[in-house]
């Protein structure tokens, strides 16, 4: 049996502790692949990530524009998944290195064996509930809430929770009915039977639903106690927790009607179902008087920062012995989330400047300054090697003159080809911008030839970094809010969207690269599709079946003013409308030719 697990992990604002998880099971003793599926974080989570794993081959990161839910998240790692073993992971669990390779024992005892779990650990080394329980029938559940468990569940076996906490510990593997959905080992060929996870549950209750399933179709579901991990548990609650419950108790309902209607249906709706709701409004009680700081809250998120500093002072990169020095300006770009990262690992001495620094790297070491470049000049810049400015272009030229002789010999900027779409744009505002642009990079040439700097400036059209852009996610978002989308004449204009990370590689391939030298580039995605195709496939990747209206331009204009007043939406304006059906399309021919550039399909990181 080939023993080479796919682990998968789900991410919504994970913060440093999920690289210290994906690097935990990188340092497996068995052959792993990690699949990390971000739901539109809005945190440093996948920043601190790139920057600790990566530069590691066997971790890919799979984003999301919207949030997507715990189990359609799962599915949609599973369908790029490749091995034979399949871990469902947190991404607030830590593991040992041989946690994987003791657990895949468990499937060689007996071909029946479809799922494992294992013991799992609180931070201060108590049991955590769930990780071995019984399925939460109506009744077992009824006599939780009631607490009935607590007061005759210790001399009458009919009054026991369905959680096993606090039961003696079995000494070894046994067969059980339900494990917790933070570290589930599954068997591929167990999975292909019984199906995916549920996508009808958003969050919580879709373990407990597949251990069911399971256990239907006849694979046996194990616990194995001589295995331990860690789970700080809760912090992507602390995050949204009024959210979280109200995905819990949703899951609840849909749960118990999926598989209980028929056989309890007096215990659960005029008994169960009114406990549940009451449950709900307690619990945004407790919320609301938590946020008033009337009631003590979890430190959950606290204390995940704290474990996963702790962790990385074991394990800090040694000294990079930079022979260059490079500064990214406008760091917290979308750009720069994937730039700084990539020339980090690639060995450079990455110095981040912007004007509010993200709390990222700081164990790393990553070196952060926060400065205005529009009213001082860092430090830092003088006599570095790189400089790759991801600030507007407008203020790269007053940069390098203030630098002289300082300026680091070479230079990559970032325009737009707005420079051309927009440069007899009805908006004054806009004409200015592309003017704005073109006489940017008209003084970069000519104080790179002045002062002997070897520049590049790219222009990119259409970017996204999904959850982060101002175009795919306003779109998402749209989508998700509205359950339409306005078109006219079938908005068939052409678009080229280009990830954002495939910029920064780009930024960093063209650094010592003579060809790109003295270059201006347009930087386009690697497909050219409708503007009503691209949205249908935003649609799809977001699970919305939207309409799509063909609508007056004219009202297409009033509709766009309306939601400009939703803060959400407050970047549209009206000539978005009369682009919508114009060709912006870019050749990237020279790209191609000199800097090997080969961007990706549109959000084919999303395609099964």
């Amino acid at each position: 049996m080939k023993r080479a697990v796919s682990v998968i992990i789900v991410n919504y604002n994970g913060g440093p502790l999920l690289a210290e998880c994906v690097r935990s099971v990188l340092a497996s003793t068995v052959p792993v692949e990690v699949l990390v599926a971000d739901n539109a974080s809005t945190d440093t989570s996948l920043i601190d990530l790139r920057l600790i794993c990566g530069a590691d081959d066997r971790l890919r990161i799979i984003e999301s524009p919207t949030n997507l839910g715990f189990a359609r998240a799962n599915n949609l790692a599973l369908d790029q998944s490749k091995n034979p073993f399949l871990l469902f992971l947190n991404p607030d669990c830590i593991v040992q290195p041989d946690t994987l390779e003791r657990m895949l024992a468990i499937f060689e005892t007996d071909p029946k064996v479809g799922m494992a779990g294992c013991l799992i650990r609180n931070p201060d080394g108590s049991e955590q509930p769930g990780c071995r329980r019984s399925i939460p029938t109506p009744w077992r559940t009824f006599v939780h809430l009631t607490g009935l468990d607590r007061r005759l569940g210790s001399t009458d076996p009919r009054f026991r929770s369905y959680l096993h906490t606090g039961l003696p510990m079995p000494t070894q593997s046994e067969e059980i009915e339900a494990i917790s959905g933070a570290f589930m080992l599954v068997k591929r060929a167990a999975l292909d039977e019984v199906g995916p996870m549920d996508a009808g549950f958003f969050m919580h209750f879709e373990d407990l639903d597949w251990c069911l399933r399971f256990r239907l179709k006849d694979w046996k579901v194990m616990f194995e106690p001589l295995v331990e991990i860690l789970h700080v548990g809760g912090v992507c609650t602390a995050v949204r927790p009024m959210a979280v419950d109200y995905h819990k108790h949703m899951g609840m309902i849909r749960f118990y009607r999926k598989f209980f209607r028929d056989q309890y249906p007096f215990l659960l709706y005029l008994v169960l179902f009114p406990a549940i709701l009451a449950r709900f409004i307690v619990r945004v009680g407790f919320h609301a008087l938590t946020k008033l700081g009337l009631y003590p809250g979890r430190e959950s998120r606290l204390e995940a920062d704290g474990l996963a500093s702790q962790l990385s002072e074991k394990f800090l990169k040694p000294g990079q012995n930079a022979a260059q020095r490079a500064v990214v300006t406008g760091a917290t770009s979308l750009i720069g989330d994937y730039l700084v990262p990539a020339l980090f690992n690639a060995g450079y001495e990455v110095h981040a400047i912007s004007r509010k620094p993200l709390d990222y790297g700081k164990n790393s070491g990553l070196h952060w300054h926060e400065a205005d470049i529009t009213r001082e000049i860092p430090e830092i810049l003088r006599g570095a090697d790189v400089l790759i400015h991801l600030a507007p272009l407008a203020t790269l030229p007053p940069v390098m003159e203030a630098l002289a002789e300082e300026c680091p010999r070479r230079v990559i900027g970032f325009g737009s080809t707005s420079v051309f779409t927009k440069a007899e744009s009805a908006l004054e505002k806009e004409r200015e911008l592309a003017k704005g642009l073109m006489d940017s990079e008209r003084r970069i040439a000519e104080v790179g030839l002045h002062q002997g700097i070897h520049w590049t400036v790219f222009r990119p059209t259409l970017v996204y970094h999904l959850g982060r852009d101002k175009n795919v996610t306003t779109i998402a978002d749209f989508l998700k809010k509205f359950g339409f989308f306005p078109l006219i004449n079938g908005s068939k204009g052409l678009r080229q969207p280009v990830h954002a990370e495939d910029l920064a590689k780009a930024s960093l391939g063209a650094i010592d690269n003579p060809h790109s030298f003295e270059k201006a580039y347009n930087l386009c995605g690697g497909e050219t599709l409708t503007y009503q195709a691209m949205v249908r496939r935003i649609a799809q990747a977001v699970g919305v079946k939207a309409a799509m209206i063909d609508i007056p331009l004219p009202a297409l204009k009033a509709i766009i003013q309306g939601v400009s007043l939703i803060p959400r939406f407050r970047h549209l304006n009206t000539e978005m409308a009369t682009r919508i059906s114009r060709d912006m399309c870019f050749d990237k021919h020279e790209a191609a030719k000199d800097l090997d550039f080969i961007p990706r399909r549109f959000l084919a990181d999303l395609d099964a």
